[in-house]
C-alpha cells in the first residue's frame, strides 16, 4: 500500500503542508485549543501573538472552519467542541 501523506487525506478546506498558510492554521489551532477563552478568540488579538497579518490569521480561521475545527461569531473564533474533544483525548499542548 502506497504511503500516503496525513496533509493529503484533509478537508479541502486545509492549507498544503509547508505552506504559510498551512502554519498559520497550525498556529492558530493550537492557539484555540490551549486555554482557551470562552467567547473565543479575537482575530487581532491572535495576530498580535502570532506576530502575523490579521488577513492571514482571519484566512486560517475560515479555513479551520470549513473544515469544522473552529467556528467564527463576528471578530471571534474558537475551537469547535470536537477540536476540543480530540484535544483532550490526545494533547496538543506538550
Amino acid at each position: 500500500m502506497p504511503h500516503v501523506n496525513p496533509s493529503d487525506r484533509g478537508p479541502a478546506a486545509l492549507a498544503s503542508a509547508g505552506t504559510q498558510a498551512f502554519d498559520d492554521q497550525r498556529q492558530v489551532l493550537l492557539e484555540l485549543l490551549v486555554d482557551p477563552p470562552r467567547d473565543g478568540d479575537a482575530i487581532a488579538d491572535l495576530a498580535a501573538a502570532l506576530d502575523r497579518p490579521a488577513g492571514a490569521i482571519a484566512a486560517a480561521a475560515a479555513g479551520l472552519a470549513a473544515a469544522g475545527l473552529a467556528e467564527r461569531h463576528g471578530d471571534r473564533v474558537r475551537a469547535t467542541p470536537p477540536a476540543l474533544a480530540f484535544e483532550s483525548l490526545w494533547p496538543v499542548r506538550l
